[in-house]
């Protein structure tokens, strides 16, 4: 074969997984899966929904944005406050330190004592979410309670052959972090919202009050990646773990569901000048 064939077929074993996290890599070359019906985030996406955001949702009013323009805040009127994170890494050039220390200084600058006790619900959008880091999702979750609480259980498979050895639970929790609110919490999810966007939402679960979740279900990709390099110098991921709810409960595959589902920029939306899911949690909050 040549290299064009075989990237071709190994590109067709994987696409009818439907998961994110499988990919072959092939120097510049890059074929992953994702599950039907959704969207993979993108950098054109994003150019695309962010001014009909601010135009549609926020009524011209601009983002404070923060992180090279990954996070954006705004009040809306009424009391709401509307956070939007497309992804939880890329912040900055800089390394993992960086990174955690630009997500801080937007949380703190948006969590402000004045902000947090005048708020009457605060709707975080992660439509558009291509994941990153696990621990940021926990850090912004820490910013909605004033109580530790458990947020998601992880296992590796361990057995080349047993699907069902796995290795013991490893449990992180939810830490209250400064000036937290803990009131009503929206969050605008959907098929593109990918892996560490999918970590803090099942974060999000055990928080009380539960946000309500508006838009449609997330990707169903929540392992970390496992990497491997082919004979030919060509690599490979795919996930080897599974998150678990307090209860034992994983979401891989299905996504975790909307309370209220409703459509997520689809084209019919976009025709009618329509944000069904923003629009709802509106209304929800008013």
């Amino acid at each position: 074969m040549t290299d064009d064939e075989l990237f071709a077929l190994l590109g067709a074993m994987i696409t009818p997984l439907g998961d994110a996290h499988t990919a072959i890599k092939a120097g510049d070359r890059l074929h992953f899966g994702t599950r039907p019906g959704t969207t993979y985030p993108t950098p054109d996406l994003e150019a695309k929904l962010k001014p009909y955001i601010v135009r549609r949702d926020l009524a011209g009013k601009p983002l404070q944005e923060f992180g090279d323009g990954r996070i954006g805040y705004a009040d809306l009127p009424g009391g709401i406050g509307y956070l939007r994170l497309i992804a939880f890494i890329g912040y900055t050039d800089g390394d993992y330190a960086a990174n955690h220390a630009e997500l801080t200084r937007a949380l703190d600058t948006i969590f402000t004592p004045s902000r947090t006790k005048a708020w009457r619900g605060l709707i975080i959008d992660l439509r558009i979410n291509g994941g990153g880091a696990d621990q940021f999702g926990l850090d912004l979750a820490g910013r909605l309670t004033r109580h530790p609480y458990f947020a998601y259980a992880k296992q590796n498979r361990n057995h080349p052959t047993d699907p069902t050895r796995f290795t013991t639970p490893q449990r992180s929790q939810v830490r209250p972090g400064a000036n937290p609110y803990t009131g009503p919490v929206v969050l605008l999810t959907g098929g593109s919202t990918i892996s560490a966007g999918e970590t803090f939402t099942q974060a999000t679960l055990g928080r009380t009050p539960q946000p309500m979740r508006i838009g449609e279900s997330t990707q169903g990709v929540f392992s970390d990646t496992m990497e491997r390099t082919l004979p030919n110098g060509w690599n490979f991921i795919l996930p080897n773990e599974r998150f678990l709810t307090r209860s034992g409960q994983t979401f891989d595959g299905t996504g975790i569901p909307a309370h209220i589902t409703t459509p997520v920029f689809t084209e019919e939306e976009f025709t009618n000048n329509r944000d069904s899911a923003f629009d709802r949690a509106v209304a929800l909050l008013r």
